[in-house]
């Protein structure tokens, strides 16, 4: 019994191990949740700066539709150096995380644990990372924005110390009221497996939405053209404005504090490396 408790124990140890694959350089390994989907390993694109050590910041960084968390690995590089922090990007595989329902949706329609969600693997992977950390960075781009502004609705105790969201094609806004929403989950908190509650604690967090101003093509790639999406506005630009201004309107009918911002970039449209070295500036180079 003795030596069962012992291998229990160390197989409970071994996701800690991975820190050991943050060494200088870029890296990448498997993350297997044990506490969420062990079906599902997760691909981790790693960067570690030569000035960094395992204790220097975490920063998650989402991708988009594609699933390029290398390319989005690299997009965060040079500011990495810069600002002296660690990069880990997750591939969330289309193969294993398959439609917007498991990635950009947190496939929290399909499971009912939370820990299962697809927002829990970053408290998880965060867990199976840190040294002395006590929180982390977060950045999404585009369907990536989407993960991050869920993840914010639907686990507002994660422990991130800044969630920003770039560009995200469409939302799930911040209505839990049934008389007031013009959509059902997965376009309001209507439905949804989240609401009021979690939405008060949501809208005092440090997150920021980042829009391109010119990110205002009706037709362009990848953004939905669903009813729902529709409702929400014409173009990422306009349906990023709507959103904010819901959460705005949301925070003072509710009487809670909304500590979130609204970054325009001006000039810029759906550009993925554009933003990440926008938002590593405003993330690390502000106090």
């Amino acid at each position: 019994m003795k030596a069962l408790a012992a291998l229990l124990i160390l197989a409970v140890a071994l996701p800690a191990a991975a820190g050991e694959a943050l060494k200088p350089g870029k890296s990448s390994f498997e993350f297997v949740d044990a506490r969420g989907r062990p079906d599902r390993p997760i691909k981790v694109h790693a960067y570690r700066p030569a000035a960094c050590d395992a204790s220097c910041p975490i920063q998650f960084v989402i991708p988009g539709v594609k699933r390029n968390a290398g390319d989005y690995r690299d997009y965060w590089i040079s500011s990495a150096d810069k600002y002296r922090f660690i990069v880990l990007a997750p591939e969330f595989s289309s193969a294993l995380w398959p439609h917007a329902a498991a990635y950009n949706l947190g496939d929290v329609a399909a499971q009912p644990d939370p820990a299962k969600w697809t927002f829990s693997a970053i408290e998880h992977l965060f867990d199976a990372v840190r040294t002395t950390q006590a929180d982390y960075r977060i950045f999404g781009h585009s369907a990536g924005g989407q993960f991050v502004h869920r993840m914010l609705l639907f686990l507002p105790d994660n422990r991130a110390s800044i969630m920003v969201s770039a560009n995200p094609g469409w939302y799930t806004m911040p209505e839990w009221r049934k008389q007031d929403a013009k959509d059902p989950f997965p376009f309001s908190l209507v439905g949804a497996r989240v609401g009021e509650s979690e939405l008060r604690r949501a809208l005092g967090r440090r997150y920021v939405l980042m829009l391109g101003t010119s990110d205002v093509d009706p037709d362009a790639d990848n953004l939905s053209k669903t009813a729902g999406a529709e409702r929400e506005g014409a173009s990422r630009y306009e349906r990023g404005k709507n959103f904010f201004r819901a959460a705005a309107a949301a925070a003072k009918t509710l009487n809670v504090p909304f500590a979130w911002k609204l970054d325009e970039v001006a000039g810029v449209a759906h550009q993925g490396s554009v933003m990440s070295r926008r938002a590593a500036d405003l993330i690390y180079g502000q106090p």
